[in-house]
C-alpha cells in the first residue's frame, strides 16, 4: 500500500500540472511540449521512488502525507516555468487559481471520507483514490474554467502585479490549517472552506471581465493603428506620384530640346546615337510610371508602395495579379492585410543573402473564390504554435498577425503558414 500511496500521490501532482498547462495552450510551442513531457516524466519518476521510500521507511502518516501533496508540488511549479517561457506573473496566477480549485476538490474529498473511513491509512489512502475520481469528474467544468483563465501578460501590466498573486494569497489561510497535525479537523473547520469556491467563482469573473475590457481596448488601439496605417499608405501612394509627375514635368519641359537633338542627329546620319538617345528616353519614361496592378485604388496603392520599397532594397518581387472590377471583400481590408504580410516578407527578405533577396505575391479571384499567396526565402527556422501561427516571444511582435487574425475571422478565411527548405509562404482562401 505505500507504494501505491506514493504513485497515487504522484498522481494528484500530475493531475494538478495539467491544471496549471491549460492555460497555456494556445499558444504552446511544439518545442515547449517536449521539454514539458521529459521533464514530467523524470519528475514522475523521480518523485514516485522518492514518495514510496518515505512512506516505507516512515509509514503512512497524515502529516508525511500533506507535506507531500503540499510541498511536492513546487518541482512541478519549477519544471513548468523552465518549459513554458511566459511571464513569471502568468506562472504565479496560474499556480494561485490551481491551487484554490484543488483545496475545493480536497474539502470535498475529506467530508466524503470521514464518514466512511476511521482508521489513518484508510482515511490517507482513500483520500487519494477518491482525490483523483472527482478530479476526473469535474474535468470538463475544470477545463472550461482553465482554458480561459489566463489574463494577457500586459493584463498584469497595467492592473498590477499584485493581482498575480492574489489567488495564490487566498489559498495561504487553508493551506496553514489544513497542514496542522490533527487528521480530521471539525465540521466547522471543514464547512468554513466552502467559501473558497464562492471566491474563486467571483474572482474568475472578475479576471474574466477585465480581460475582455483590456481585449476589447486593444481592438480599439488595433483599429486606430490600421487607420494609421492606411492614411500612411494613402500619403506615401501620393509622395510616389508626385515625384513621378515632377519627373514627367521635367521631361514635357525639356521635350523641345530633346526634339532638336535627335533632328540634328538624324541630320548629321549619327543613326547609332539617335538609337541611344531614344533608348535612354524611353528608360527615364519608364522610370516616371506607376504601374497599376488592379482596378482598386487602396489596394494597387499598396502594392505599388511595396513593390517601389523592394526595388530600393534591392529586392525582387515576382507578382502576378488578377481581380475582377468588382470585389465584395472590402478593400480596405484587403489592402492593409496586404501591407502587413508585405511588411513582413520584406524584413525577412531584407536579412537573406543578395541572390535570395526574392518575394513572390500572388492576389487573385477565380468564380468568387480569393486566393492569397505571398512566399519568400527565409533560412532562420520559424516556431509555429499550436494553431500553426507563426510564434515569436519578443515584444512588440505580432501586430501584423494580429490584423490577418481580425481579417480571418471576418471573412471566415482559410490560412495556411509553411516552411519547406529556406521558403516561408502563407497562403489564404476565402469566399468573396
Amino acid at each position: 500500500m505505500e507504494i501505491l500511496l506514493g504513485g497515487l500521490s504522484v498522481a494528484i501532482q500530475v493531475s494538478n500540472s495539467y491544471l496549471r498547462y491549460l492555460p497555456f495552450t494556445g499558444k504552446i510551442t511544439d518545442e515547449e511540449i517536449t521539454k514539458l513531457r521529459r521533464g514530467f516524466l523524470i519528475c514522475a519518476v523521480a518523485s514516485c521512488t522518492f514518495y514510496s521510500f518515505l512512506f516505507l521507511r516512515y509509514g503512512i502518516t497524515a502529516p508525511l502525507y500533506k507535506n507531500i501533496l503540499i510541498f511536492g508540488n513546487f518541482q512541478w511549479v519549477i519544471i513548468s516555468v523552465w518549459a513554458i517561457r511566459r511571464s513569471i506573473y502568468q506562472h504565479i496566477f496560474v499556480f494561485g487559481m490551481a491551487g484554490i480549485w484543488t483545496l475545493i476538490l480536497h474539502n470535498f474529498d475529506a467530508i466524503i471520507i470521514v464518514s466512511i473511513f476511521e482508521t489513518e491509512r484508510e482515511i490517507l489512502f482513500s483520500n487519494a483514490v477518491l482525490y483523483m475520481i472527482l478530479f476526473a469528474l469535474s474535468l470538463p467544468l475544470s477545463r472550461k474554467f482553465f482554458l480561459k483563465i489566463l489574463p494577457p501578460k500586459k493584463f498584469f501590466d497595467e492592473y498590477g502585479k499584485i493581482s498575480a498573486f492574489l489567488p495564490f494569497i487566498m489559498t495561504v489561510g487553508v493551506i496553514l490549517l489544513w497542514a496542522q497535525e490533527p487528521l480530521i479537523h471539525t465540521w466547522q473547520e471543514r464547512f468554513s472552506r466552502f467559501y473558497l469556491p464562492f471566491a474563486f467563482l467571483m474572482f474568475y469573473q472578475h479576471i474574466y471581465k477585465t480581460t475582455e475590457q483590456l481585449q476589447e481596448r486593444r481592438r480599439m488601439a488595433q483599429n486606430l493603428r490600421l487607420m494609421q496605417e492606411q492614411l500612411s499608405t494613402l500619403s506615401e501612394y501620393n509622395l510616389l506620384i508626385q515625384e513621378n509627375n515632377e519627373k514627367v514635368f521635367v521631361m514635357r519641359h525639356d521635350l523641345r530640346h530633346t526634339f532638336r537633338l535627335l533632328y540634328m542627329m538624324i541630320q548629321e546620319k549619327k543613326f547609332d546615337d539617335a538609337k541611344e538617345y531614344l533608348r535612354k528616353q524611353e528608360k527615364l519614361l519608364g522610370e516616371t510610371a506607376v504601374k497599376s496592378f488592379c482596378k482598386q485604388p487602396l489596394i494597387n496603392a499598396a502594392l505599388s508602395i511595396y513593390v517601389a520599397r523592394a526595388k530600393k532594397a534591392g529586392i525582387k518581387i515576382n507578382h502576378r495579379i488578377n481581380l475582377p472590377v468588382e470585389i465584395s471583400t472590402d478593400e480596405n481590408d484587403l489592402a492593409l492585410l496586404i501591407c502587413n504580410l508585405l511588411e513582413n516578407a520584406l524584413n525577412a527578405a531584407s536579412k537573406q543573402a543578395q541572390d535570395k533577396k526574392q518575394i513572390s505575391v500572388i492576389v487573385q479571384n477565380f468564380d468568387g473564390q480569393f486566393v492569397l499567396e505571398i512566399s519568400n526565402f527565409c533560412k532562420e527556422k520559424i516556431i509555429f504554435d499550436e494553431k500553426n501561427y507563426p510564434y515569436t516571444s519578443q515584444e512588440g511582435h505580432g501586430l501584423g498577425m494580429a490584423s490577418l487574425k481580425i481579417f480571418q475571422e471576418k471573412y471566415n478565411a482559410y490560412v495556411d503558414f509553411s516552411q519547406f527548405e529556406d521558403t516561408f509562404k502563407v497562403t489564404m482562401y476565402w469566399q468573396d
